[in-house]
């Protein structure tokens, strides 16, 4: 899919809006970005894990697609093994289901005898990803950087992202005008989607409220479909001014399916007491409450297409054979209790289905109370389809009338994120 419109570079989602999914939801849809930029790897390692290796990805990337923002995901190349990066990289797109995928590199690709590995790393990369759009984000001037290996790189690439980075300067205009009429003589010349400075240097050196309003201004006056910002770890808040400026600028983009997210809540829910006997959850909760599902079977949110195909996708194709935790995950959703299948998740367990976002195991179980409550007496749970890749599991289930598809990522044997899809 093509950009349009504004987006950031995330480097540690941890480290934005407290690490929480909904919250960085909820600040991207108020600065009116249609796509941000998460970090997936450096060199052969992936990246954005916490101490138990939990991948901290995960659940901001679904969240954000879920409400219709675009995700893609970067990478920072070394070129030291070419084969290793390029089977991280497709990886991490294919894991998280990614919109697009980003390779940063710069210096590492200037030495000797680079310009094989740019070919070996985007011939690879090409194979595993044919469908999914690549950009290349380097340096700003080509013309400074002879020994940069470009055609290599943009034969395969789809778009360009400079790193229009004005350091020690303050004419943004100017060094994006220069930048794209540079890149657009290359060989091989892509669309250009630049990437502006939202970010502070260790001399004190920071771009100033005019510099944005000319980066801005003049992108949209030379045409570009889309911007982008690096990054929004020191943007949002050490330079909330900036970040104001940038969320003010309009640049309509054409709508893409939405759907409204609740105010956040923390990630963790503390335990509470719940009682064991199913309730009807409010269809509408105070501000203040959880979220949960409506009733099975009544106005269920319609869910990104792109998503639900690919689980549709993966488990046609397989034979039904469920592992160890499928058969757990199928028996106790066959109990129809919500007590029973809520301890297969962990307590900071993310799940989203359509417009409801559920976070914490106690808010989840609850969930499940309301579920099996609209279903219809004697409806019957059935598993129709299921693929085991590593921790993640693709599976299609009955339930009465309804269809159910699902991806569900694992930690230590426990789900921590679930998207769910009811036809």
């Amino acid at each position: 899919m093509s950009l349009q419109g504004k987006g950031f570079f995330i480097s540690q989602p941890s480290k934005c809006e407290g690490g929480n999914p909904t919250a960085i939801l909820l600040a991207a849809q108020a600065a009116g970005l249609s796509h941000v930029v998460v970090k997936i790897a450096e060199g052969t390692q992936a990246s954005e894990s916490d101490p138990t290796g939990r991948d901290l990805n995960t659940p901001l990337v679904q969240v954000l697609r879920t409400a219709g923002i675009a995700v893609w995901g970067w990478h920072a190349l070394s070129g030291d093994d070419p084969a290793s990066e390029a089977d991280i990289a497709a990886r991490r797109v294919h894991e998280l289901a990614l919109d697009g995928y980003v390779l940063r590199t710069g210096a590492a690709y200037e030495q000797p005898g680079r310009r094989q590995a740019a070919r070996a790393f985007m011939a690879k990369l090409r194979a595993e990803l044919s469908n999914i759009p690549i950009a290349l984000s380097t340096y700003r001037f080509p013309n400074f950087h002879p020994g940069f290996p470009w055609a290599a790189f943009l034969e395969k690439c789809d778009v360009v992202m400079p790193q229009v980075h004005w350091e020690s300067a303050h004419d943004a205009g100017a060094q994006l005008k220069e930048s794209l009429r540079q890149y657009r003589a290359l060989p091989n010349a892509r669309p250009c989607i630049p990437t502006g400075a939202a970010y502070g240097t260790p001399d004190g050196w920071t771009p100033t409220l005019e510099d944005l309003g000319d980066f801005l201004a003049t992108a949209k006056e030379i045409g570009v479909e889309a911007v982008n910002f690096f990054s929004w770890d020191a943007c949002r808040d050490h330079l909330s001014h900036l970040w104001d400026v940038i969320a003010n600028f309009a640049w309509p983009v054409p709508k893409r399916v939405t759907t409204p997210i609740p105010e956040p809540v923390p990630a963790i829910v503390k335990p509470v007491a719940v009682a064991e006997t199913l309730e009807v959850v409010p269809s509408a909760p105070a501000p203040s409450q959880a979220w949960d599902y409506p009733p099975a079977g009544g106005g269920q949110p319609v869910a990104p297409l792109s998503q639900v195909e690919t689980i549709k996708a993966r488990v046609s194709t397989q034979p039904i054979k469920p592992d160890a935790f499928t058969t757990n995950y199928l028996n106790a959703l066959k109990s129809c209790q919500a007590a029973k299948v809520s301890t297969l998740y962990a307590e900071d367990a993310i799940h989203v289905r359509g417009d409801k976002v559920l976070n914490g195991a106690q808010v989840i179980r609850s969930g499940y109370a309301a579920f099996f409550y609209g279903l219809p007496a004697g409806a019957k749970i059935e598993l129709s389809g299921v693929e085991v890749r590593g921790d993640v599991r693709y599976l299609a289930w009955k339930a009465g009338p309804l269809t159910v598809y699902e991806s569900i990522v694992l930690r230590d044997g426990m789900i921590v994120l679930e998207y769910t899809y009811v036809e």
